[in-house]
């Protein structure tokens, strides 16, 4: 059996496009470690730039290093330090539980269908339409979501959100550019930013989260994939930060 021919390249930039950008962050710290880099440099453009932080974080600390009854707003704390370091300000906190399984669904929201399927996929809905509405008051030209085959649970979810919105409201492919990042699973590219102005402001928005950082080193993983990105730009260039989608700029997506 022949196989068929590969993708073509992905699209290689020094500098994302320019526009009003919204971030979907599934919790504090994916912005950062997903696209940080690319966040400093929307910064250096002036772009504005509204990041949106679906769940609080609450589970972040599973073996109970810090007091849980604070820990919601040090992850608020933390995100704003983070952002900080990339000039980055406008923060809305939407303040989802996270990592709920199947048995909390129905104890946390109300007015649910009885099967917990239909009870996630009721909640992914109404975000989808929350972040419709979002769209239509702010007027964004970029969003920024994660990508659909990350394989955390919230991740997942925020990008099927993403692409419920995209189905439900295809008149919103004509003004805004939709693209995806990762955070735990790697992504087949389409668009590679070159970071390697900003990656030591990235290393340091990453380093606020300083919770998160008592499980371990993450710049440790994400420089190491961010290094690997570098083969897809000219030579020189040390990091990347790889997307699915293309900007409204640039040709359509494979």
């Amino acid at each position: 059996m022949r196989s068929p021919s590969p993708p073509s390249p992905p699209v290689a930039r020094r500098t994302p496009a320019r526009g009003r950008v919204l971030v979907v962050s599934p919790h504090p710290d994916d912005e950062t470690l997903g696209m940080g880099g690319t966040l400093r440099l929307h910064a250096l453009q002036e772009d504005p730039v509204t990041i949106c932080f679906v769940c609080s974080g609450i589970q972040g600390d599973p073996d109970g290093y810090l007091e849980r009854s604070g820990l919601e707003d040090l992850r608020k704390e933390e995100a704003r330090r983070a952002c900080a370091e990339l000039g980055i300000e406008d923060l809305r906190f939407w303040g989802y539980p996270d990592n709920l399984s199947e048995a909390d669904f129905g104890t946390v929201f109300e007015n649910l269908p009885d099967e917990p399927e239909e009870q996630r996929w009721a909640l992914i809905l109404g975000f989808a339409q929350k972040l419709g509405r979002l769209i239509d008051e702010e007027g964004f030209d970029i969003l920024y979501h994660p990508w659909e085959g990350e394989l955390n649970g919230d991740h997942w979810a925020a990008g099927q959100a993403v692409r419920a919105l995209r189905e439900a409201r295809p008149d919103l492919e004509a003004r805004t550019a939709f693209l995806g990042y990762d955070v735990w699973t790697a992504l087949p590219p389409d668009t590679v930013i070159d970071i390697s102005d900003v990656v030591e402001d990235k290393v340091r928005a990453a380093r606020a989260y300083a919770s998160q950082f008592l499980y371990r080193d993450y710049t440790e993983a994400v420089l190491g994939l961010d290094a690997y990105r570098s083969l897809f730009l000219e030579r020189g260039a040390t990091h990347g930060e790889a997307f699915t989608g293309r900007y409204l700029d640039e040709e359509s997506p494979r």
